[in-house]
């Protein structure tokens, strides 16, 4: 790789480490709180299942149709992103690049808007 796709890459796993953290954040926010793995490095062999586990618990939490779709949202982005990004460590392409940016802007998004949503409405 070249010096800009070795910097490219190194961004880009830095945004997915920021993202899984607000996930973390938001996931420990819920209504029946979810706990994922935390390290300061979390290898993608443990991310991505608890990513998909939290995909498939958002349906269970006691909260609105659009809160469980935020929640859905940014664990599906934040997978596509992983996805992605092991596909440009193989073989790295502007557009697999793009998309892992795209994916997390969505992903971050989605989340952000459920934690907002999460502060206002916590029980007292």
């Amino acid at each position: 790789m070249s010096d800009y796709e070795d910097g490219m890459m190194d961004a880009l796993a830095h945004s997915i480490s920021l993202v899984y953290s607000i996930l973390i954040e938001v996931c420990g926010m819920l209504p029946v709180p979810i706990s994922l793995p935390a390290d300061s490095h979390v290898p993608a062999s443990d991310a991505v299942p608890a990513i998909k586990r939290v995909a498939d618990l958002g349906r269970d939490q006691p909260m609105g149709e659009t809160q469980e779709l935020q929640l859905y949202t940014g664990c599906i982005h934040l997978l596509a992103a992983i996805d992605l990004y092991a596909l440009c460590a193989v073989r790295y392409a502007d557009t697999r690049a793009e998309g892992v940016g795209a994916n997390l802007l969505i992903a971050e998004e989605a989340l952000k808007s459920l934690s907002l949503w999460l502060v206002i409405n916590q029980a007292d």
